[in-house]
């Protein structure tokens, strides 16, 4: 289980995010605050994971990594600039995402940073390679990656470390079964014929980072 913290001086918003994360069982809320102290409080009575911040400062950020390096931040910004992005990943960030984004995109995003993975949108991963060009994915494969679960995801996230089956129902405590049973289904879900190939097309649906 992961446990939460949202940021946002946005009272509509933080409204949203709360009542998303609140009817998610993947996750615990520890809280939502609306400046940077009334956070720190929170991270400092809770054990939080994962911190859900609506476009915070290169500082703010920056602050919150140095007290609490142990953290992984998802980074909510608005616009499509790559430059807007890449602030907030200099300072720290483990996901970047467009304030608009939906449930699915936010839990996606939440259970890849506590496993030690960065997300990012396309636009930004191009321009952190320098404009280099990266290949559209099919209607078929992005329909594809809406379809893994947060469960699914995890094991995805194993599987870019190179786990086995074995490891992995070790690492998410679950049977091996089970761990079998989720690499199977992200194989056949991404159209893939070997584990490798299906990291492969993760990466570039931008739903891991090698």
């Amino acid at each position: 289980m992961v446990t939460i913290a949202i940021f946002s001086c946005d009272p509509v918003l933080r409204r949203r995010l709360e009542e998303l994360l609140c009817a998610e069982p993947a996750v615990t809320l520890a809280g939502a605050a609306n400046d940077p102290s009334a956070l720190l409080r929170l991270i400092e009575e809770n054990h939080v994971d994962v911190v859900l911040a609506d476009a915070p400062s290169r500082e703010q950020l920056s602050v919150w990594r140095r007290r609490h390096g142990q953290m992984a931040f998802v980074v909510l910004l608005d616009g499509s600039d790559p430059e807007d992005g890449l602030e907030p990943l200099h300072a720290g960030a483990g996901a970047i995402l467009p304030r608009s984004a939906e449930h699915d995109e936010i839990v996606a995003a939440i259970t890849a940073v506590a496993s030690g993975l960065v997300v990012l949108p396309r636009h930004v991963l191009a321009g952190l390679l320098d404009g280099a060009a990266l290949a559209e994915p099919s209607d078929s494969d992005a329909a594809a990656a809406a379809q893994l679960t947060p469960r699914e995801l995890e094991v995805l996230a194993a599987m870019a470390d190179g786990a086995s089956n074995k490891a992995i129902a070790r690492r998410l405590d679950i049977s091996f079964h089970t761990a079998k049973f989720h690499v199977a289904a992200i194989l056949a879900k991404l159209d893939a014929d070997s584990r490798t190939e299906a990291v492969t097309r993760a990466a570039q649906l931008g739903l891991v980072m090698l």
